[in-house]
């Protein structure tokens, strides 16, 4: 991977890490505590994640959500059946696309995992439309946790993207109560990666790891035995 677009996943990356330990989404009396995101963010000649939608909605639209359309202009139909799912937008700027993937959520003391199930979670929930729910001012309230933050590649992007950002880490899990018992996608690797990164920076000993894995995933994956 190139070195600028790695630095740049590695700034995304803390500013994930930021959002699921110290924030909880506000919309009108309904609380979301976002567990689960996948960061999408695209500027010319710095950053060109094909990825990306570039939809209207997702720059210069901060804290509002945005609905998975078929185009890029907010007149466009949304996507139809499992496909759609519910971004939370980062971005004050008109040069740069941003928002958070809502990939799972705690909603109503329950986890919602899978996007579009987050999605309807939410409508359910607010009663309110995909128009009404994009047209909110969404308040974003501390939270502070002190779990750690794992991070993969995202899910399901398809073979057109650039091969550079296919790689990226920007999926982020808080490795929270709920990961014990989640259906996250890769849940064995994102530990294995975090904990070989933790000792290899001497943060942790291979003790201190493998108590660690037991703790939130019950067992001792074969790979991180060979530390």
């Amino acid at each position: 991977m190139k070195s600028n677009i790695q630095e740049k996943v590695n700034e995304l990356q803390l500013r994930a890490s930021e959002f699921l330990t110290s924030s909880k989404l506000s919309l009108n009396r309904l609380t979301i505590y976002p567990k689960e995101i996948e960061v999408y963010y695209y500027k010319d000649g710095e950053f060109e994640d094909n990825s990306v939608h570039k939809n209207e909605l997702q720059k210069n639209n901060q804290n509002h959500l945005y609905i998975h359309r078929r185009g890029i202009k907010r007149t466009d139909s949304y996507k139809g059946g499992n496909r759609v799912g519910i971004d939370f937008v980062v971005s004050n700027d008109d040069s740069i696309y941003y928002s958070y993937l809502l990939r799972s959520c705690v909603i109503n003391g329950l986890l919602v995992t899978g996007p579009h199930n987050v999605l309807e979670s939410i409508k359910e929930a607010s009663g309110l439309s995909n128009s009404e729910l994009e047209d909110l001012h969404i308040a974003v309230c501390q939270n502070e946790t002190h779990n750690d933050v794992l991070f993969s590649k995202r899910i399901h992007l398809g073979k057109k993207v650039n091969e550079e950002y296919l790689g990226c880490k920007l999926r982020a899990v808080l490795c929270d109560e709920y990961y014990k018992k989640s259906k996250y996608p890769l849940k064995e690797g994102m530990i294995i990666d975090f904990l070989c990164n933790e000792v290899h920076l001497k943060k942790m000993n291979k003790d201190q790891a493998f108590e660690y894995a037991k703790e939130h995933l019950d067992y001792i994956p074969p790979a991180l035995r060979k530390l």
